[in-house]
């Protein structure tokens, strides 16, 4: 297990991955860079989140670049020791699971960038980044408008605009989402807010 302190890559794009990653606490950071440089943040995973599984099971390189973020504790593992502590077809069924959840996720995020103006997917990604449970999020407005796919400064025109409304609250690099139900209005009722069910099903045990 490691606490991480400051930003830390535990995944490098194009490299073998010596260890996957369950998150206990904090966030894990998921970015893409492409043959051009360019560089695309993919995903920001939080609790219960693992990282590295596939590229342990597949023996295939990193295909995205991983790093953890400040104040964040990981437990590291492998497939041998998850090979060794959890029966063969509940492993199959939850690996079965996450990639279900990716695919979800990653249709979702392609109809939004595709069919929604960019003021629009600010809403929706910060219904998405967010729950009732965990309203404020560690982001700063450069990383919400790489998600959105918009300059910065949309960015900042809609939080302001939503700060006004008093639907957020805006910290030093956080944001809160304040009323759920009006930002979901906002985004003209189409963003659930669901993410991903539970990538940590992977290390789940079975019940006696």
């Amino acid at each position: 297990m490691i606490s991480v302190l400051q930003p830390l890559e535990v995944l490098r794009q194009g490299e073998v991955a010596d260890w996957a990653y369950l998150i206990l606490k904090g966030r894990i950071e998921v970015s893409y860079l492409d043959r051009d440089g360019n560089r695309v943040l993919a995903h920001l995973a939080g609790p219960g989140e693992v990282m590295g599984e596939v590229e342990q099971f597949s023996g295939r390189t990193c295909a995205a670049g991983c790093t953890a973020l400040p104040d964040s504790t990981l437990l590291l593992v492998n497939a041998a020791m998850i090979m060794r502590h959890m029966p063969h077809d509940l492993l199959v069924r939850n690996l079965a699971n996450i990639f279900h959840d990716r695919l979800t996720r990653d249709n979702r995020q392609q109809s939004i960038a595709m069919f929604y103006a960019s003021e629009h997917r600010v809403r929706i990604h910060l219904l998405s980044l967010t729950t009732p449970d965990a309203p404020q999020i560690r982001l700063s407005q450069a990383e919400l408008a790489a998600f959105a796919g918009c300059s910065r400064q949309t960015v900042n025109r809609t939080l302001s605009q939503l700060r006004a409304e008093g639907i957020v609250d805006l910290g030093r690099g956080t944001i809160r989402v304040l009323d759920r139900a009006r930002l979901r209005d906002a985004g003209r009722g189409d963003a659930t807010g669901a993410g991903p069910e539970d990538d940590g099903a992977l290390l789940d045990m079975p019940k006696a």
